[in-house]
């Protein structure tokens, strides 16, 4: 508010803008008010104080009007008050010595206001120009950073799209070679076990070392296969899309404690199945989130928790290792540069509208990601996944995962 008054104050001292004859106009104005408002106090004072009554129209007119303006207006108050207040009441003489002295040094009372007057307007006028000439700069500095904001925003919004796009065809390749390694070289190397079994059987009456070696080369297909089959689940276990992400959970755990020796706690409070996106982005946060506590935590044990409500869900990932420095912490809470795995997690919990948080109170790492769920969209999945949960079972992919 007291800004707002200074500057207000500060407009009302500015000096008049505009034409030269809208100046001249009001300064003549202002000078024939003095000379009136002089008028009706003439039965009180006579002959005396004509000038200082219209002095303060001379300052007007030198700080408002400009230089002309002033002195014209002046040279018009002081002949209008030597026919008005002063006898014998004529512009212009005879004057007494007192009244030519008085008239003079008005004159150059006038003449000095005048000329300071000048001075300020046109100093003021030369900050009115430069501060004009600021804030059209300002508003063109503004309007630039507003249009690079919106550019740079339009830009990490591409950029953030492109990196899901590049996430979501990353899981459509990982899904196609997958399927094509169980399908296609999953089952040569069945057709191979199989050949060199009956080759075996043909072999071990006549030729039992050569049976034998055959042996060994059915044992190291068969090896070569359950190798094979395990990374087809571990690039997308068919149980994510078949039973949904708690069945793919606890396989993928079992599977993750045999080979890295972590022992690991799941609690899975699903409800319904979500939508395929959402479970496979879940189960790539999971997956992500264990490979870290296996190369960097140190930790012997971890445990996975979800809860599913009406209208969120929850994933929080825990282990019991060395934890987080406070620096790279709060590198990684200000969103600055991450890995590509966190990265990852990241971009595929905002692909949702949730969001992923990661917290090392001391000893321990938990990452925590809350994701909204629409109920509708949650029981409409869950029909159509009851509804399939027939054929699922009975699916020829179901079976190897399960004995893995």
């Amino acid at each position: 508010m007291s800004a707002r008054h200074s500057a207000n104050r500060t407009l009302a001292l500015l000096p008049l803008r505009g034409g030269k004859l809208r100046r001249y106009v009001i300064a003549f104005i202002v000078m024939t008010a003095a000379l009136g408002l002089r008028s009706l106090f003439q039965p009180v004072l006579g002959g005396s104080m004509q000038y200082v009554s219209i002095s303060a129209a001379t300052v007007f007119a030198a700080w408002y009007c400009g230089l002309w303006p002033a002195i014209l207006c002046t040279i018009y108050g002081c002949l209008a008050a030597n026919a008005l207040f002063l006898p014998p009441y004529r512009i212009l003489g005879p004057y007494t010595q007192r009244d030519a002295i008085g008239e003079l040094l008005f004159l150059l009372f006038c003449g000095a206001v005048i000329a300071l007057g000048e001075g300020w307007r046109r100093a003021v006028l030369r900050l009115g120009c430069a501060h004009d000439a600021l804030v059209r700069s300002r508003t063109q500095l503004k309007f630039r950073v507003r249009e690079r904001t919106t550019q740079l925003q339009q830009s990490n919004q591409n950029l953030r799209e492109l990196s899901l796009r590049l996430l979501r065809v990353q899981d459509d390749e990982r899904r196609r070679i997958a399927r094509d390694l169980h399908d296609s070289t999953g089952q040569a190397l069945t057709a191979l076990k199989l050949e060199l079994a009956g080759i075996q059987k043909e072999l071990a009456p006549r030729n039992p070392q050569l049976a034998l070696r055959v042996a060994t080369s059915i044992g190291d297909a068969r090896r070569i296969c359950d190798e094979l089959r395990t990374i087809s689940y571990l690039l997308h276990p068919p149980l994510l899309d078949e039973l949904g992400l708690g069945s793919a959970l606890r396989w993928y755990v079992d599977g993750f404690e045999k080979r890295s020796g972590i022992k690991i706690h799941l609690e899975f409070g699903g409800s319904a199945r979500l939508a395929p996106e959402m479970e496979t982005a879940l189960f790539r946060v999971v997956q992500e989130a264990l490979i870290n506590i296996h190369r960097h935590s140190g930790s012997s044990t971890a445990s996975i928790r979800v809860v599913q409500s009406a209208d969120r869900l929850v994933l929080e990932i825990e282990d019991e290792g060395m934890g987080i420095g406070p620096e790279e912490l709060a590198n990684i809470a200000s969103g600055g540069a991450l890995g590509m795995g966190l990265s990852g997690m990241r971009e595929r919990i905002k692909d949702f509208g949730g969001e992923l948080q990661i917290l090392s109170p001391g000893r321990g790492t938990q990452v925590k990601a809350v994701i909204p769920i629409e109920p509708n969209e949650a029981k409409e999945v869950f029909a159509r996944d009851v509804a399939e949960t027939g054929s699922a079972l009975t699916s020829p992919m179901a079976k190897p995962a399960s004995a893995s």
